[in-house]
């Protein structure tokens, strides 16, 4: 069944960690380039396989396919695809804090905390920022050739299948003081200088449950 289709990415999702460090759940075709809408994947016998570019390619100078190899594992629960395969996109995750020179700009009003909860021990805050809000940006990025190792294979049928693979990654950690305005105390000059200080990236595992649609 699997070498009779051409087997088209139909539904996706992507589960990564915000930088609150909570699971969140995006739609993966949401990351996609509209390039890829007309993508499909074909098993040939053997173990070998093949990406078509379809009916609208990324670039002129894409080929026409590109083979890939494919096997079955563990009483055919699971599949590896390597050695050529390039339907995987990543998300790259980034964060920004939102800060106000003032807290009254009509008809917005805006308050904060300081010298207290937004504030490092032992330092007091002189600058009003507002860092609880933040600029969050979930933007695709891409994965060069990436193999696939033995994905679980679920709902298995004529029509359609499922994979649900791992892929190592990070996120932007902003808790505890690992992003936002800061305080440091510069012993050269003998004084506190203010920073942005930069997110602290933190490993993650992305989690992704893809569907494909015999067309």
């Amino acid at each position: 069944m699997l070498r009779s289709g051409k087997w088209t990415l139909s539904s996706g999702t992507l589960v990564m960690k915000q930088p609150n460090g909570k699971d969140t759940t995006l739609n993966y075709l949401n990351f996609l380039p509209s390039c890829y809408g007309g993508k499909y994947m074909v098993f040939n016998g053997g173990t070998t396989g093949a990406v078509f570019a379809g009916s609208t390619k990324c670039s002129p100078a894409d080929p026409d396919s590109t083979q890939f190899q494919w096997a079955f594992s563990n009483n055919y629960n699971n599949i590896s695809f390597y050695r050529g395969f390039t339907l995987v996109w990543s998300v790259l995750e980034t964060i920004n804090p939102i800060k106000f020179d003032t807290i009254t700009q009509s008809p917005l009003e805006l308050d904060t905390i300081h010298g207290v909860n937004d504030t490092l021990l032992g330092f007091t805050r002189v600058v009003p920022v507002l860092d609880s809000i933040w600029n969050l940006t979930f933007t695709r990025d891409s994965v060069p050739t990436f193999s696939i190792d033995n994905a679980v294979i679920t709902s298995f049928s004529q029509s359609a299948f499922t994979i649900y693979f791992t892929m190592i990654s990070t996120y932007p950690d902003s808790i505890n003081h690992h992003e936002g305005y800061g305080f440091f105390f510069d012993a050269a000059a003998s004084k506190t200088d203010t920073t942005d200080l930069p997110p602290i990236i933190t490993p993650d595992t992305f989690k992704y449950t893809l569907t494909y649609t015999n067309s």
